[in-house]
């Protein structure tokens, strides 16, 4: 049926077998467990190059959905030095940056002005704000960062106003005032980024004809970081994949970090049940780090009892062993941390020293910072 490609073609070089199998699947959905440093953007950028360098599609039946502008970005500019194709005519981008191209395309049927302009996070408290200034809304008993939380959420569970259960005053007075929301955007002609999504699906779910002329176009429908989607992008994906498309999702449970701005990492399971995926493929070889660091890593992990279950492997060698140390507060760490950094940056015995810029401090959230900071500057340690 498509061209027969040798299989020690240029594209499959230096590919391990698991990357290979997953760049030639054949038509069908699947579902690629790509552990941290597996190669999988590679993987990804390399299954969309196969597959027009076979016959199988022309660029303007991809879609690809990352999870960065940057992403689709480095996606395009690999495939353009793969394959003398023009990616413009690919659909390859973010779930917002895809929604917005499928609004301005059709923004008459979608009930919106030729030239609507995107409200960023800021912009759309602003306007949360100047609303609830006009609607005399409380705003110690209504935080307009809440509401906004509020909205988002609203709008990443696919629910308009009038579909939001309410069980107290309070849950109905935030109704009220995501319901003045959406008309003070519309009168305006604004969209936020949940409203993207959300235009964007309904019309695809209401206009039977727009909706078969996009699942006839993408017969191949690929989508990155697929622990990170929420419930209204996986009905999204749903909605456009049609009977003839092939699903292709990427994933890794081991990664999903974004549960508290609505993803759904039990996505991953419901695309293997619904779509009945029958190619399961882990891409467990990893390219970026040390074995030391990974058995640690798949140690730890092996406590999440849910997850889709894969093991990560290195011919890297084991690398410096994995220190732990647990202190009794956060001002205790701090100064254990301003130590260690000194001792690294000393001499140690005939080996130099580490410079400064070679050692990082990772932490889980911004305001862990100040703690760490202030001990480096009490102890006038630069950083």
């Amino acid at each position: 049926m498509f061209p027969e490609v040798a299989s020690d073609s240029p594209l499959l070089q230096n590919l391990n077998p698991e990357q290979k199998a997953a760049v030639t699947l054949p038509h069908e959905h699947a579902l690629i467990l790509a552990g941290a440093g597996s190669g999988k953007t590679r993987v990804l950028t390399t299954r969309i190059a196969w597959l027009l360098s076979t016959g199988q599609i022309s660029p303007g039946g991809v879609l690809a959905v990352t999870f960065t502008n940057k992403a689709a970005k480095e996606m395009m500019t690999r495939l353009g030095a793969l394959l003398p194709v023009n990616v413009r005519g690919m659909w390859i981008g973010t779930f917002h940056g895809l929604c917005n191209r499928f609004l301005r395309a059709h923004y008459k049927l979608a009930n919106l002005p030729q030239s609507f302009q995107i409200l960023d996070t800021q912009d759309q408290l602003s306007a949360i704000k100047r609303l609830m200034k006009q609607h005399n809304v409380d705003e110690e008993r209504f935080p307009a960062k809440q509401t906004q939380w509020f909205i988002a959420g609203c709008k990443e569970d696919g629910l308009r106003p009038n579909m939001v259960e309410t069980r107290s005053d309070e849950d109905r007075r935030k109704v009220e005032i995501y319901q003045l929301y959406e008309e003070q955007c519309q009168r305006e002609g604004v969209v936020d980024f949940g409203e993207l999504m959300l235009r964007s699906y309904e019309l695809l779910r209401d206009n039977d004809p727009i909706r078969e002329h996009y699942q006839r176009r993408f017969r191949h429908i690929l989508i990155d970081e697929f622990q990170d989607t929420n419930k209204l992008q996986y009905a999204w994906i749903k909605i456009l994949a049609g009977p003839d498309s092939a699903v292709l999702a990427v994933g890794d449970d081991d990664q999903s970090i974004y549960a508290f701005r609505g993803a759904r990492v039990g996505n991953m399971a419901d695309f293997v049940r619904e779509f009945e995926v029958t190619h399961q493929i882990k891409l467990e070889q990893n390219y970026r780090s040390f074995s030391n660091i990974l058995d640690s890593a798949n140690q730890l992990i092996s406590h999440n009892k849910t997850r889709l279950g894969k093991n990560l492997r290195t011919t890297q060698g084991p690398g410096e062993p994995v220190r732990v140390y647990e202190a009794p507060t956060d001002l205790a760490e701090a100064q254990w941390m301003v130590e260690e950094m000194r001792h690294l940056v000393r001499d140690q015995g005939t080996e130099p020293g580490f410079r400064r810029q070679e050692i990082a401090v990772l932490y889980r959230s911004n305001a862990q910072s100040r703690v760490i900071e202030t001990a480096l500057f009490n102890a006038a340690v630069p950083y």
